[in-house]
Formats: structure tokens, sequence, C-alpha cells
């Protein structure tokens, strides 16, 4: 009998220890997950300081700073060394505390930052102000890298895009989710919409499964004074 508890015991240590090293397997990040994180992390840090450079911006039309590749300004390089094109502008969603810089550049561009975990312009030809805008990003169910927070907006939150032209100020009006091709064809590469329309596209997960879940903001106003603005940020 005591050898009996004794092989039952060591079969439960045995399988409480596989249960564990499963559980850290599943929930623990994995060394890609990291690598993500890390980038978040850098990437956060270059919409700040892209803020921050906008802050200090001076009114000299004759100072070149972007080229065709590297978003380029006194020095500072705000694109990563992982990445391809210029950041077009810095999306903000105080609600759930997220800014990334959204990138722009050529169809390829635009995939190989997708690739990588990145915000960019779902097309090369959007212009801020000109045309309707659509933004991708990826819904990590792990960690908090681009969208996964989306699912936590309301209808009537704000979310803004800082840019050099003015601080572009949304309302939600609507949250949806449809099938990629849909998602693509009514609102992607619909440049019949109007220039007020911004659209924040990722992947949906759970009820919005299989499909890709839809923020459309429409443009309330156009903040000019970037310095009263942009001094409210380091509270964020």
């Amino acid at each position: 009998m005591k050898k009996r508890r004794s092989y039952l015991l060591l079969i439960l240590m045995i399988n409480l220890i596989g249960l564990i090293g499963l559980m850290m397997i599943c929930f623990l990040p994995s060394k890609k997950d990291k690598e993500g994180m890390k980038r978040q992390k850098t990437e956060e840090a270059i919409a700040e300081q892209y803020i921050e450079d906008l802050k200090n911006k001076k009114e000299d039309s004759s100072d070149s700073w972007e080229d065709s590749v590297w978003y380029e300004k006194d020095g500072i390089t705000y694109t990563p060394d992982y990445a391809k094109g210029v950041i077009d502008c810095v999306l903000e969603i105080e609600t759930i505390k997220l800014r990334r810089g959204v990138y722009i550049g050529t169809w390829e561009e635009i995939y190989h930052n997708l690739d990588m975990w990145m915000v960019t312009s779902a097309r090369p030809d959007y212009v801020l102000g000109e045309t309707h805008y659509a933004i991708y990003g990826h819904n990590h169910p792990v960690q908090n890298l681009s969208f996964n927070r989306l699912k936590d907006l309301s209808i009537g939150d704000t979310f803004k895009l800082i840019s050099e032209k003015g601080i572009y100020i949304y309302e939600v009006t609507d949250i949806f989710s449809d099938w990629r091709e849909n998602v693509t064809r009514k609102v992607v590469d619909n440049m019949e919409l109007p220039e007020t329309d911004c659209y924040i596209i990722t992947c949906g997960r759970n009820e919005h499964r299989y499909k890709d879940l839809v923020v459309k903001g429409v443009l309330v106003t156009i903040e000019k004074q970037k310095m009263s603005f942009i001094e409210k940020q380091k509270s964020f």
C-alpha cells in the first residue's frame, strides 16, 4: 500500500511538472514575441520623438528632411533599421493608451512593414487631408502589439493623427467587422470616400474571428496650435 501511494504521488508530480511546462510554453512570450515587444518600444519612442520634433520645428521650407527611404530631420532617423518607407503621421488613441507611427511607402514597403508587425497606411497613394485614410495594424493575441486593444473602443471615443500638417482629430462613429475582401473593396480601395473619413483596420478575434475589425472615425477638427496640444502629451 505504501509503495502504491508513493507510486501514485510520483505520477501526480510528473503530471504536475508536465502541466506547468505546458503552461509556460503557452503563456510565456516566445523569442519572436520578445523581439516584437522590443520593436514596439522602439517605435513608441520614435513616435514620441516625432511629436517632440514637430513641437520644435522651425518654419523653414528649405529644410529638406525626407528622402525616398528614411525619415530624417536634424540628424534624427525616425525609421528603425528593420523598417522601410517613412512616417506619415502618428496615430494616438488616448482611450486605449496607444501611440504608434504610421508608415507609408510603396506597396512593397507597406507589405514589408506589415510583416514586421508595424502600423502602416493601407495604400501608398493616400494623402492625409486630401483623401480618406485607412490604417493597417496586426492584432496579436498575447502581447500588447499594435491593435489588439481596438476592441475596447466605443462609439464617441476620439483618436488623433499627428502630422506636420496639423493634428487631425476624429470621432469614432462606427465599429464593425466584415470579410477582408469586402473591407478592401468598400473601404481601403474606395477612393470615393470623403477625405474626412479615417479607418483603423486589424484582424478580428473572438466574435470577429476570420474577419477584419474596423474602427471608423470622422474628422471633427484640425488643430493647428501644435505647441499647446503637444505639451499635453507628456502626461499621456
